[in-house]
């Protein structure tokens, strides 16, 4: 089990816990290496290349480069290329990646505005627990902030689970108690292969949900609960040949 002092949580920690926590226990506790996957290389780069495009000094304002180039020319700079099988498919999800940002530059440069921060880094305390993450953009917005955290899914989802929502308002409260921000208009995942934004109406009471999901997954960690839980991403799973629920079978 984790120390105390070394233990931490974040989203995507807990949603691997609430998916299953013997996986869970797999990658941080046993610290056992994960599979390299195309699809974290690919969205990665896309972060990267937004992140750039819209950062407070190195946009292409500041740079005075045509914005489609300045683009192009970060895609080719930060592209990541593990986790893809053959140079057949990373140069195929390359060119998607191309026309993905030529639309985003299509439909999102005019009134376009550099953003407040990228990439932000937070850390704040939900009892006696430290959540910790970054916050992809934060834009000026009528007299406060917007925060946004782009999105690379191949579906862009109608209907959101519990653990779904866990994200932006883990991105809200970091604004208000790490980063100080006091007035948050909105949280927003933004679908960058749709060119759609769904924000969301995060009510006090959902917050405190969400801390108390907080607060419960890192009690059940803290005591060793990593009973598997089999769901449908077993398949894929690169710990199946030591889990006991496929030992068993």
């Amino acid at each position: 089990m984790e120390q105390s002092k070394e233990f931490h949580l974040s989203f995507s920690r807990i949603a691997i816990y609430e998916a299953c926590p013997l996986r869970y226990k797999f990658i941080y506790i046993d610290k056992l290496p994960t599979a390299e996957r195309s699809y974290f290389s690919f969205g990665n780069t896309i972060h990267k290349v937004l992140e750039l495009f819209y950062h407070p000094e190195h946009n292409f304002v500041v740079l005075k480069k045509p914005p489609s180039e300045y683009l192009n020319e970060l895609l080719e700079k930060n592209w990541i290329s593990v986790g893809y099988k053959s140079k057949k498919e990373e140069e195929k999800a390359k060119e998607e990646a191309r026309r993905i940002l030529l639309k985003f530059y299509r439909e999102n440069i005019f009134g376009f505005k550099p953003a407040r921060f990228v990439e932000k880094n937070f850390s704040f305390n939900v009892g006696e627990f430290k959540v910790i993450g970054r916050i992809d953009r934060v834009d000026e917005d009528n007299n406060g902030f917007k925060i946004i955290d782009y999105k690379t899914n191949r579906i862009l989802p109608r209907l959101f689970k519990e653990i779904d929502l866990l994200q932006p308002a883990i991105y809200y409260m970091a604004a208000k108690r790490a980063l100080g921000i006091e007035n948050v208009n909105s949280v927003s995942l933004f679908f960058v292969r749709f060119n759609e934004e769904i924000t969301f109406d995060l009510k006090e009471e959902f917050l405190k949900k969400s801390e108390e999901k907080i607060v419960k997954t890192g009690e059940a960690i803290l005591r060793g609960d990593f009973e598997p839980r089999p769901n449908g991403k077993c398949s894929t799973c690169e710990f199946r040949g030591i889990c006991p629920v496929f030992k068993e079978k």
